[in-house]
């Protein structure tokens, strides 16, 4: 009886293909994992540079409050100075045509964006929370009058950036804009 020539793999043959096969696989998944860490970094940065322009429009566009909307570009500064140099981090304003001071500062851990004002019954105020950064995110905030001669003095340049730390890399995002604070008579 004759037996038929069976030929079959030899474990070193197996032990070449898997190893082959897992270094095909560490490739593709490092290039997958590259990809993310790209694709989240950009979308992080856009989402955080969105959500600056946000910050802005709602300081500009102001709250609504007891007595109606009291909008910045609505406000009063008395003899141009609508902060403290000192501290440049909070805008403080006069509503008009109540006349009582308002402000916009941030909180002590830098993550939320504090709008100041009046409320019924309560000679002190109301702190009043319009933003609250992403979680893992810091806001930078700042307010400064430009240094360019053609502007009056109440016109207020704001400054808003977001930060926050993705796999390791930090992304941000930042706008700036000037705001012409009216001096009513």
């Amino acid at each position: 009886m004759r037996r038929a020539n069976i030929k079959s793999y030899t474990l070193i043959e197996v032990l070449i293909a898997t190893a082959i096969t897992v270094i095909l696989m560490v490739m593709v998944f490092g290039f997958f994992n590259l990809f993310k860490l790209v694709y989240s970094s950009g979308i992080a940065q856009q989402t955080l540079q969105d959500s600056t322009n946000i910050i802005l429009g709602k300081i500009i566009e102001g709250k609504t409050e007891p007595g109606g909307v009291y909008r910045l570009t609505e406000g009063m500064c008395p003899n141009g100075v609508c902060y403290n140099i000192a501290n440049i981090s909070e805008l403080h304003y006069w509503g008009y045509p109540d006349g009582i001071e308002r402000w916009y500062r941030l909180d002590g851990t830098s993550t939320q964006i504090i709008y100041h004002h009046p409320i019924t019954g309560s000679p002190l105020g109301a702190d009043e929370v319009i933003y609250t950064a992403p979680t893992g995110s810091t806001i930078a905030l700042r307010f400064s009058i430009p240094t360019v001669a053609n502007y009056s003095a109440a016109v207020v340049q704001m400054d808003v950036a977001l930060t926050q730390t993705i796999f390791g890399k930090k992304i941000s995002g930042a706008s700036t804009t000037v705001v012409n604070i009216r001096n009513h008579p």
